[in-house]
């Protein structure tokens, strides 16, 4: 499953912070792709359980919400 970014730091940023809560995702950053579609891949099993799925979706909104917080952009 894609997570579409746009941003390959911020790809890189959230690839890191989600690896640190024990959800382990692979960034496609640019030169691999283009920039403006560097994402996250996530892959998905039948062995995944509808929890942990929940949990994935929701570290990457909560993570992600302070990746695009002001401070970080003007650090």
């Amino acid at each position: 499953v894609p997570v579409i970014l746009g941003n390959s730091m911020h790809a890189l940023l959230l690839s890191r912070a989600l690896f640190e809560r024990g959800i382990n995702v692979q960034p496609i950053l640019y030169p691999a792709v283009e920039e403006e579609k560097a994402r996250l891949r996530l892959f998905i099993t039948a062995a995944h359980t509808e929890e942990q799925i929940r949990r994935t979706v929701d570290a990457v909104a909560e993570e992600l919400t302070k990746i695009d917080s002001p401070h970080l952009q003007t650090v």
